[in-house]
């Protein structure tokens, strides 16, 4: 009788685990928000992609507390000389939780940038260094907190582009520091943070 009752249950373990996993697959493919919610273009999808596409988006569930976290260590999108390394990237993360899922920064979800390596650059508050000045200052006022790397600020201090006992005057008001970018970058993700590779 005994090997019974433990059969029944193994059986409705092994049941209850893969209904489980059904309606993760279920969740992960539809979400429980019309899609969209605003219109990036103003346009709507099947305006802008056709029915077809339209009929296959997939957009995100609106939940709260969605952490979003980017690595940033180069100045320049690969390939180019004129392009921001990232901020194209962090600009339309915005647009898709504020505009097209109706989600808002601060309740709904955060964005934060770690900053580091040859990225530096694009926090120094001096336009001749710096060319995307005024992007990184458009995302800090929508709500992005960018983190630089002490060991980065070092080597732009060995540089001339920083002044030892004086960084924030070089810097672009609003920014945060770590003491390193990799480990606070590990230290985000132990705590929630979900990392992004631009």
């Amino acid at each position: 009788m005994k090997s019974y009752k433990l059969l029944g249950s193994g059986l409705a373990i092994i049941l209850f685990s893969l209904s489980s996993i059904a309606r993760a697959d279920s969740d992960h493919e539809h979400s429980n928000q019309a899609c969209p919610v605003g219109l990036v273009k103003g346009l709507t999808l099947v305006d802008e992609f056709g029915a077809e596409a339209a009929a296959n988006t997939r957009c995100i569930k609106k939940r709260h507390d969605v952490r979003t976290m980017f690595g940033v260590n180069e100045l320049y999108a690969s390939g180019s000389t004129t392009s921001p390394y990232a901020l194209n990237q962090i600009n339309n993360v915005l647009n898709d939780y504020e505009i097209t899922d109706g989600m808002v920064e601060g309740k709904d979800f955060r964005i934060i940038a770690v900053v580091h390596g040859p990225g530096g650059k694009m926090l120094l508050s001096d336009s001749a260094v710096n060319p995307f000045k005024v992007q990184v200052e458009g995302l800090i006022a929508r709500g992005v907190t960018f983190y630089f790397c002490e060991n980065t600020v070092r080597g732009l201090m060995r540089a001339g582009l920083l002044q030892q006992g004086n960084v924030a005057a070089g810097v672009i008001p609003g920014v945060k520091y770590v003491t390193a970018g990799l480990s606070a970058m590990s230290d985000f993700e132990a705590l929630g943070w979900s990392y992004v590779q631009p």
